[in-house]
């Protein structure tokens, strides 16, 4: 259809509809400031039915102008099935290239994020928001709530609508005032993202007060357990960093998106991705955090870092106080030895990157865990009960000062002895020889007691860390064991510790959990004190294997040996939570991640082997048993017809009783041209070397608007 012949038609179309259907929203008038803008963006007028895409060019320009078509009713989306495009701040998840109805989508289609956290919290349901094209033209409103260009335009566009573009919905969009002139709020977004991110990196309480909590447990997840959930992380990492680079922002109705590229790398976890915050203002009339929203994403900010290259943008000075935020000293790793953990935590392999886990990530789970990781309540390293010691000992009853002998009287003067008379001369005196004084036994100084200095520590620290490394080798032999690190002679028998396992008992509780054929430990931060020669570590761990977890309180008591090395002469262990479950998760949705994106490109390139490998010997799949039967399904159904395309998207993982459960949205095409879209839900299992498919569940979703 000719651009005139459209205009025209497009006339007398909005003349009608505006008569027969009232408006819905408040008309939508989208601002776009000249204060964090995006380097692409695209803008629809809902109104005139255009579709406007803009680039910054210093200053931003208009670079294409579509004509389009929207929902078949007007005003802004609330309901499933109400036939309306919503109004807001959107952005593009990923293109669907095939498997799609040519007369109603053309020939491809790019998804939206729709609802987003301020839909939710409004109540606004429905989903399946899409920039398509029409196989046979387009004509005004003539979609169910997605929006349409022409084929040809959707090929010029197209390759710019890049998973993180921003697309601007609204009712009407000038773009003869584009871009306007910040008043000050876009700038102060800016930098109050970088504050939470600041917050966020200095492990400070303060990150929480950014929040609307009630807003955010009704857009995003629970806020407490969410806040619970961190508050513990705080306490067990020993560092966190964050990079922000190029944060932008953009106005929607009643609602502000902050977003950026981001880096995250902490002392157990490094990742990349693009972070959205949603704001609104409280009654207070200060903005707070609504909504949020996290998508792993490889943009190369792990290499930069590794090559000493990624820096955080810079952001101009706030012009009303003079000065920029300051950055938290904690905001970077606290030691040398941090610094190393970081380095070490991104120069992993592709595999262990752990891009699909971050600290922040809302996520379901179907029980008690509603966001990312939030564990119920339990004991923590505040909670700790203290060393129970017999009141009336204190140190070593063994190293105790002897007691003084008695002292030898030493002889006044010479005694007289009596002789006969006539034999001495009269007055004659005899003197008695001397009585030498035995030398008193030199008693050694008992030796000061421990000081923890900063090289104790980190001496201990080492200590107990290779003791935990070799407690868990499966091939450390007991007794290899126990003559590098216990004090055979003393453990367990030292007055005024704690009595608890004997030496024979501690060996049989570590023989049972290497039992196992796979053993993962997870620790804590270990919690150093002394009380005379005595060292006392407080250490909470996680132990994982084949048959479950182990959680709890492993309490150890060094003292320094003949050789002057520490060695153990007593160990207590106390099961209980610790939040250690949540570290666990991080690392393992990380792994499970990577192989899950294996398992999904076998799927789409219908490679055999590499599909098979993913699965158990034993899983089922939708009714199939065994990795033989899927082989064969799939074998026989790919001679027919091939996949064209598998897209995951909104990855959840929460934990199992025998590993992990990951839920995620699919859509799914092959060459004969059919498509579908549901939830995939898999239990995954790991064999000491990957993670596999043990179970896999699929529900389909009937198409929506």
């Amino acid at each position: 259809m000719a651009a005139k012949g459209f205009c025209r038609l497009l006339a007398a179309g909005c003349l009608g509809l505006s008569l027969a259907f009232p408006a819905y929203a408040d008309n939508w008038q989208a601002p776009l400031y000249d204060e964090g803008l995006p380097s692409h963006l695209v803008a629809v007028d809902k109104h005139r039915q255009s579709f406007l895409f803009f680039e910054r060019k210093s200053p931003l320009r208009l670079k294409y102008t579509f004509p389009c078509t929207t929902g078949q009713v007007p005003g802004d989306k609330q309901v499933i099935n109400d036939k309306r495009t919503p109004e807001g701040i959107y952005f593009v998840e990923y293109k669907i290239a095939s498997g799609l109805d040519f007369a109603e989508y053309g020939g491809v289609a790019y998804t939206l994020n729709y609802p987003n956290p301020v839909d939710r919290l409004r109540g606004k349901t429905g989903h399946g928001i899409w920039i398509h094209s029409k196989g046979f033209g387009i004509f005004p409103r003539d979609t169910r709530g997605c929006v349409a260009i022409g084929l040809q335009d959707i090929d010029t566009v197209g390759p710019r609508l890049v998973p993180g573009t921003a697309v601007v919905l609204a009712h009407a969009v000038d773009e003869n005032n584009v871009p306007q002139r910040d008043d000050g709020t876009a700038r102060y977004l800016r930098h109050r993202m970088q504050q939470w991110s600041d917050a966020w990196a200095a492990r400070s309480e303060k990150m929480f007060d950014f929040y609307d909590g009630a807003a955010y447990s009704k857009a995003t997840e629970d806020f407490g357990k969410f806040r619970q959930n961190k508050q513990r992380l705080f306490k067990m990492l020993s560092f966190i960093k964050i990079i922000n680079r190029d944060i932008h922002v953009l106005q929607g109705p009643g609602y502000w998106v902050t977003w950026s590229e981001q880096f995250y790398t902490a002392s157990n976890l490094s990742t990349e991705g693009v972070r959205r915050l949603y704001w609104q203002k409280d009654d207070k009339g200060e903005f707070r955090i609504v909504g949020m929203e996290w998508t792993p994403r490889d943009m190369g900010m792990l290499a930069e870092f590794k090559q000493g290259k990624l820096i955080a943008q810079a952001l101009p000075v706030m012009s009303d106080s003079g000065e920029g935020p300051s950055r938290p000293a904690l905001d970077m790793p606290e030691s040398a030895a941090d610094e190393k953990a970081a380095a070490a935590a991104a120069a992993g392999s592709e595999e262990e990157r752990l891009l699909a886990a971050d600290a922040l990530v809302p996520r379901n789970r179907p029980t008690q865990i509603t966001g990312e990781i939030n564990w119920g309540s339990g004991a923590t390293l505040d909670t700790l009960r203290p060393d129970e010691r017999d009141p009336g000992l204190t140190g070593n009853a063994e190293a105790a000062t002897p007691e003084t002998p008695p002292e030898t009287p030493l002889p006044e003067e010479a005694a007289v002895t009596p002789v006969a008379a006539g034999d001495v001369q009269e007055n004659t005196v005899v003197e008695t020889p001397a009585v030498e004084t035995p030398a008193l036994p030199e008693t050694p100084p008992p030796p000061p007691p421990l000081e923890l200095t900063p090289t104790l520590r980190e001496e201990l620290t080492a200590r107990a860390s290779a003791w935990l490394s070799a407690f868990a080798d499966g091939k450390t032999r007991p007794d290899a064991l126990e003559s590098g690190y216990y004090d055979a002679k003393r453990f367990n028998k030292v007055a005024g510790l704690p009595r608890g396992l004997s030496l024979a008992q501690d060996r049989r509780e570590r023989q049972r959990l290497l039992r196992s054929p796979w053993l993962r430990v997870y620790p804590g931060a270990q919690e150093w004190s002394v009380d005379g020669q005595t060292a006392v570590c407080r250490l909470p761990v996680l132990f994982v294997g084949q048959r479950g977890t182990e959680e709890g309180l492993r309490e150890l008591w060094w003292q320094r040996g003949d050789d002057g090395a520490f060695r153990l002469v007593a160990s207590r262990w106390t099961p209980g939570e610790h939040g250690l479950a949540t570290v666990y998760l991080e690392t393992a949705s990380g792994e499970a991640s990577a192989m899950l994106e294996r398992w999904r490109a076998a799927w789409e390139q219908a490679d055999l082997d590499a599909y098979v490998d993913c699965y158990t010997p034993d899983a089922v799949q939708q009714g199939r048993r065994g990795a033989r039967n899927l082989r064969q399904q799939k074998q026989n159904l790919w001679q027919r017809v091939t996949p064209t395309l598998v897209q995951l998207s909104g990855m959840r993982f929460s934990l199992d009783r025998k590993g992990l459960r990951a839920d995620m949205m699919q859509n799914y095409a092959d060459s004969k041209g059919m498509s579908d879209r549901g939830t995939k839900t898999l239990l995954l299992e790991y064999d000491g070397t990957t993670w596999r498919i043990a179970r896999e569940d699929w529900v389909a979703e009937p198409p929506a608007r």
